[in-house]
């Protein structure tokens, strides 16, 4: 009776660009999704009234922003922070006091889902890849620019050159600067993922492409993987429940 009490229970992913939202309605419940927020419009005002068109009970939360943990501390009922000390459902072989907790998140659903042999590639303003081994264990991964961070970067670095769309190339032979600005960054970072991909064994493993550029990555490269945007979240659900106790009830 008292997991029943905590919801419906907001689960919530902060990262570096944007705050999603879901909801989960009773313990094993499917995700709800209820929202999304660019990061640095993100307000008190905007949490309680997301909290309140929810009716939200309790909250559990992925934060790498120190400015939006604060507000999820102060604005949502009974709200849990997933942590490095967090309790799992999976053995690790990482440093975990340096490990973000939405790679935890990640790790936990890949267990939750499949058990073992999984990589989970995550693409937002960093891309994480991290590797669920044959004995269902986090080994750890890599990390790399997002594709979005490589198309300003260059541009904010290069006076003449412009932001481009992240669309992929018909040719990798561009006949003016926008086609060949999309062909090396597009064309390079298809390589660059295929490149980790096929180091971190993803012959012999599951691939899951997460985060808000998941869509528009998978479909540079020829490999054929799966596309969740709520992975992430389902993750936090999972540790959410574990760590108050609720997952057997």
């Amino acid at each position: 009776m008292a997991a029943k009490q905590n919801y419906p229970r907001l689960v919530i992913d902060a990262g570096n660009s944007t705050v999603k939202f879901a909801l989960v309605t009773r313990p094993g419940a499917r995700l709800q999704s209820a929202g999304l927020v660019a990061t640095e419009k993100l307000t008190v005002t905007r949490v309680r009234a997301i909290c309140r068109q929810t009716c939200t009970r309790s909250a559990v939360a992925s934060s790498v922003v120190p400015r939006i943990t604060t507000i999820l501390r102060t604005t949502c009922p009974a709200v849990s922070l997933i942590q490095t000390s967090s309790a799992l459902n999976f053995r690790t072989d990482v440093d975990r006091r340096t490990v973000g907790a939405d790679r935890l998140a990640n790790m936990a659903e890949a267990v939750r889902r499949f058990g073992k042999n999984v990589i989970v590639a995550d693409f937002g303003t960093a891309a994480t890849f991290d590797v669920l081994d044959e004995r269902g264990w986090f080994i750890g991964g890599a990390i790399a620019p997002g594709l979005p961070t490589l198309v300003h970067a260059l541009s904010e670095r290069g006076m003449q050159l412009p932001v481009i769309d992240t669309k992929s190339p018909r040719t990798l032979i561009g006949k003016n600067t926008k086609d060949a600005l999309r062909a090396g960054i597009c064309g390079g970072y298809a390589g660059l993922v295929e490149h980790l991909l096929a180091k971190l064994g993803a012959g012999q493993r599951r691939v899951v492409f997460t985060g808000g550029d998941s869509r528009a990555v998978a479909k540079l490269i020829a490999r054929k993987v799966m596309v969740d945007p709520l992975w992430t979240l389902g993750g936090i659900a999972v540790l959410g429940a574990l760590n108050t106790r609720e997952s057997s009830e």
